[in-house]
C-alpha cells in the first residue's frame, strides 16, 4: 500500500512528432525546400510539413504547382487574391483553377546544426 507520490499530477506523456505536427494524416504531406527563404524562415533541405485541407490565408506561406513545378510561396487576399515570390514580392495573380494550390506549409523543420537563422543578416 502506501502513499500516492505527491509528483502523480504532474505525469508528462511522450513527447510524439506525429501527434504534434499531423492533425490530418490522410491530408499532411513532407516536402523538402529546394532553395532559402531566410525572410520566412526557411534553410535549404528544411522539412516542410504541408496540409492540404487547411485554408490558405493572408500571409500563409503554401506549396502551388506553377508553370509545372512546385514552388513556395505567400498567399496574400488583399486587395485581391494573389501570390507573393518569399524573396523578391514579386506577385503571381491566381486563376480560378483551384489546383493550382497544393497546401498551406503548416510548419517548418531546420537543421539547426549547421545552418544560423538571423533576421537581421549581415551582408
Amino acid at each position: 500500500m502506501g502513499f500516492p507520490s505527491p509528483a502523480a499530477d504532474f505525469a508528462e506523456t511522450t513527447l510524439s512528432l506525429d501527434a504534434m505536427f499531423i492533425k490530418r494524416p490522410h491530408a499532411t504531406y513532407f516536402m523538402r525546400a529546394g532553395q532559402m527563404h531566410w525572410r520566412a524562415g526557411i534553410m535549404k533541405d528544411a522539412l516542410l510539413v504541408v496540409d492540404s485541407s487547411l485554408p490558405a490565408l493572408d500571409g500563409s506561406i503554401v506549396v502551388c504547382a506553377l508553370a509545372g513545378d512546385y514552388q513556395v510561396r505567400r498567399m496574400r487576399l488583399y486587395p485581391s487574391p494573389h501570390l507573393e515570390h518569399l524573396d523578391t514580392f514579386e506577385k503571381a495573380t491566381l486563376t480560378d483553377d483551384d489546383d493550382q494550390i497544393f497546401g498551406v506549409v503548416a510548419y517548418i523543420v531546420n537543421d539547426a546544426r549547421s545552418q544560423e537563422f538571423d533576421d537581421i543578416p549581415v551582408i
